[in-house]
């Protein structure tokens, strides 16, 4: 057996164990090939931005997107959302998510979290992913960033501990390395629409990442 007692294995070690028993050398041949791309080909449980951000690939141009509605400009830069759609982590509603465009390409997603329990549910998933966040608190010692860089992509997790408020930014480097630093970590202030109810999430809903 490739499992000890008490262990569970697998479809596809089921399946290889089953192979071994069997006696016709070609058809074993074929099957062990088979088991191997069954277990090799297995999906993986995590997530990758490399590419874009729900279903949106970085650097493409807003006219792309109809199903966004600009909600403000600001010089080069321009924000949008999905009012169509809602998004929810840790079992509940994120509050809002805001897509940024730079001279029209996408190159960031800021999302607005409602809780700590939000918060802890994004630094785990994210830490699992790509490893340890690097941890920076400000003089004050109010806000806290969890930082984490994967190839092209950067991830801003930040929580302020006398407000509680969090916030998560997703950046595409190419473009968001060209943007003025206070610019590209936060929308303009009354960009976020009204954070909804927790109880009453508006029009389709998914998982945020």
């Amino acid at each position: 057996m490739l499992f000890g007692s008490g262990e569970s294995p697998p479809y596809p070690i089921i399946l290889l164990e089953n192979i071994m028993r069997n006696r016709h050398p070609i058809l074993q041949c074929l099957l062990l090939t088979v088991g191997i791309l069954l277990v090799f080909s297995a999906p993986s449980s995590g997530f990758d931005f490399q590419d874009g951000v729900h279903g949106m690939s970085w650097a493409s141009l807003a006219t792309e997107h109809d199903h966004l509605t600009k909600v403000r400009d600001a010089g080069a830069l321009a924000y949008y959302i999905n009012a169509n759609m809602t998004y929810n982590a840790a079992n509940q509603p994120v509050p809002g998510v805001i897509y940024g465009f730079y001279e029209g390409k996408f190159f960031a997603v800021y999302i607005k979290l409602r809780s700590p329990d939000q918060f802890h549910h994004m630094e785990k998933r994210f830490s699992a992913r790509y490893g340890p966040a690097r941890i920076k608190s400000n003089n004050a010692g109010d806000q806290t960033i969890y930082r984490w860089k994967n190839n092209a992509i950067k991830i801003k997790l930040k929580i302020k501990e006398s407000s509680q408020e969090i916030k998560l930014g997703i950046y595409y480097t190419p473009l968001s390395n060209r943007v003025n630093q206070e610019k590209m970590e936060d929308v303009p202030p009354g960009t976020f629409p009204g954070t909804p109810p927790a109880d009453k999430p508006a029009g389709r809903s998914a998982p945020l990442l």
